[in-house]
């Protein structure tokens, strides 16, 4: 009996590839494929070289090849011969390493073209060495053009600058990943096409959306400045715009130190010496939080959740949570807030500010000295990747208080309308429930603006109240005053936020609290802003 032809790709063990390798060399002109499987690992790679740069460039594109790297771990990179011979001559050293005589698995042989050569790794060094030096050569000159134009104040050419320099470093790594470089393709899509190769590089750039990244909208942003003749002002940006470009020679360092140990080593696996994100053991881990995360985990999918604050009074522990990821509404936090509340009882309390990180990225210019105190690594308490992107800090930032004169004069005029109503001696007290209800929404966000810099959106007033304490934990002394309310004061002020058609059912004893917590707080509030000299003295003051 005749035994059939075994396949050359039944050594992949896969019979899905088998089948569309056996396929693809029947369709297009195949010169040979290479294997390779990486030690202690289940990532594999096949390099195929194509007769037709077009075929390379058509087949690198197809759906199946995406679905074999996810469903497989099988990288597989397409170039076209003449590119391949070319770059072997040069001592390209994925190349190199990629295209041996032992990881042969297919040969055309009915093809004029073969890349099988045989050198000893001291002929090989010196190819080695120039195309690193070529490297070294073209990034210095690029960059001392940068510190040149840094030097020279000319901000648009600077951002412009970053620009083409961050490019080369992105289309440095492509080629040292993947052997060849996409053309045609912008910096977001050259950035994720790399992720799929460096995981790390997720680190360095902050998202827009699932396409797009903060760091292009700024460029796009120095681009048209330029076209319009005007000069763009982000100066501040600079250093992380440097940390990002330096985080990426540090990736072109390590991949060419990685491929000439793996080359000269004869495919022994170097040392994986990837980036961990440890958590911090100092800061304490309660059992509570822990299980806490773990409800949060059932409502969301955050990327990140810093636990940055903690508050024991008397028998309640509340902690303070800060959420980074996408759709964190109120509704979903306030859902969250209640399952917890469900699960710890009265003992426990929680705290849950939600935010997506390019809002962040985008708002430091008025927030980053809140959140670059929350968002450190000490309080990082679960990571859903260990390459999420720090934020691209300005330095040097100077914290401002911007608008702080419309806030001040919001909350002091509310007080101000509250003390006449209550001082008409009518004792009519309709509306007065929403005017105290509006009073304590302004003194919080303007407390807090002014202790943190941070101006919170759509808090309950009990997670505003908290965020005041945070601020500054000598408030706290004022809690009394609520605790003798004649209600739970915190679901009564949220309740009085919205328009009810009824009548007001308030005496004068209870209007009379009304009025003490105003002026105990309206007093806070002016020492820490006239007081501090942030403000001016009003012409109207606020007597009581």
């Amino acid at each position: 009996m005749k035994t059939p032809n075994k396949s050359p790709f039944s050594v992949l063990a896969n019979e899905f590839l088998e089948n569309t390798l056996d396929q693809l060399v029947h369709d297009y002109s195949i010169v040979q494929i290479f294997y390779k499987q990486e030690k202690n690992s289940k990532k594999s790679h096949l390099l195929i070289s194509v007769s037709k740069n077009a075929d390379a460039v058509k087949l690198q594109s197809k759906k199946w090849v995406a679905e074999v790297r996810e469903q497989y771990q099988v990288y597989i990179y397409f170039i076209d011969y003449s590119r391949l011979k070319y770059q072997f001559s040069k001592g390209h050293p994925f190349i190199e390493y990629q295209c041996q005589q032992s990881s042969v698995i297919y040969q055309n042989e009915d093809s004029r073209y073969s890349l099988l050569r045989h050198r000893l790794w001291k002929k090989y060094r010196k190819l080695f060495c120039r195309y690193e030096d070529l490297f070294h050569h073209d990034h210095e000159i690029r960059r001392v053009q940068l510190e040149r134009l840094i030097a020279e104040d000319s901000c648009n050419s600077v951002f412009t600058t970053f620009e083409e320099l961050i490019e080369y470093d992105l289309e440095y790594l492509e080629d040292l990943y993947t052997g060849s470089r996409m053309s045609d393709i912008d910096l977001n899509q050259r950035i994720n096409n790399l992720i799929i190769y460096i995981p790390e590089l997720k680190s360095c750039f902050v998202r827009k959306n699932q396409q797009e990244y903060f760091i292009t909208e700024l460029f796009y942003k120095a681009k048209k400045a330029i076209e319009e003749g005007d000069i763009i002002y982000d100066t501040e940006m600079f250093a992380s715009l440097r940390n990002i470009e330096d985080s990426l020679f540090t990736f072109i360092e390590g991949r060419f130190h990685e491929l000439k140990h793996l080359i000269k080593k004869q495919y022994e696996k170097i040392c994986n010496a990837e980036q961990n994100v440890i958590l911090p053991e100092e800061y304490p881990k309660d059992e509570i939080l822990d299980l806490a995360i773990n409800k949060i985990l059932t409502f969301t999918e955050p990327e990140q959740i810093y636990s940055f604050h903690k508050t024991v009074y008397g028998e309640i522990t509340t902690f303070y949570l800060l959420l980074i990821g996408k759709n964190l509404n109120n509704e979903k936090l306030k859902s969250i807030n209640q399952s917890l509340k469900s699960m710890s009882g009265d003992q426990y309390g929680f705290l849950i500010l939600g935010h997506d990180r390019y809002w962040i990225q985008k708002n430091l210019y008025q927030y980053q000295n809140f959140f670059s105190y929350i968002m450190q690594a000490k309080y990082l308490v679960y990571s859903s990747d260990q390459f999420h992107p720090e934020l691209h800090w300005q330095m040097p930032y100077h914290p401002q208080h911007n608008d702080l004169y419309f806030h001040y004069k919001i909350t002091l005029e509310t007080a101000l309308q509250l003390n006449r109503l209550l001082d008409s001696g009518t004792e009519i007290y309709q509306g007065l429930p929403n005017i105290f209800s509006l009073f304590f929404l302004s003194f919080c966000r303007s407390y807090i603006f002014v202790k943190t810099y941070y101006l919170p959106n759509y808090l309950t007033s009990e997670a505003l109240w908290k965020l005041c304490i945070y601020a500054d934990k000598d408030i706290y002394r004022h809690n009394h005053l609520f605790e003798q309310f004649f209600t739970n004061i915190f679901p009564y002020i949220d309740y009085n936020m919205k328009v009810h058609h009824q009548l007001t059912k308030i005496n004068k004893e209870k209007a009379d609290q009304m009025k003490m917590i105003v002026e105990k707080l309206m007093n806070e509030l002016r020492e820490s802003v006239i007081g501090s000299k942030l403000l001016d003295d009003f012409e109207t003051n606020y007597n009581h």
